[in-house]
């Protein structure tokens, strides 16, 4: 039996004795599948971005602490509006570094010898 089988076994035994049928502790074990969910998306994009905490807290208007809790599903505030944040955030980014650079022609980002 691989491990990762093993493992799906013992998390799906643990939901059945501890959690099923148990309405508070579903709709609880179902947000924090969403919050990893989340949570893995922000650290995802934000390293294909090649943004830092700090860069990401800077644009989102949250601190960097803020970025690693919810990064860590360890976030106690409103998901929904840090969420909103770091998507006005991303947002924010694509529009002012990628599309500006998107339309800029070889010219314009080369390196040009000047004669002083």
């Amino acid at each position: 039996m691989s491990e990762d089988k093993r493992e799906f076994d013992a998390v799906e035994w643990a939901y059945d004795r501890y959690v099923r049928g148990d309405a508070e502790l579903e709709e609880y074990y179902e947000e924090l599948g969403v919050q990893a969910d989340l949570a893995q998306q922000v650290y995802d994009i934000r390293n294909k971005l090649g943004l830092t905490r700090e860069q990401l807290a800077e644009l989102s208007g949250l601190t960097p602490q803020v970025i690693e809790d919810l990064e860590e599903t360890d976030y106690d505030g409103n998901w929904a509006e840090a969420i909103a944040a770091i998507n006005g955030a991303f947002h924010r980014w694509f529009t002012t570094v990628i599309l500006p650079a998107s339309k800029m022609t070889p010219d314009d980002y080369s390196v040009k010898v000047v004669n002083a």
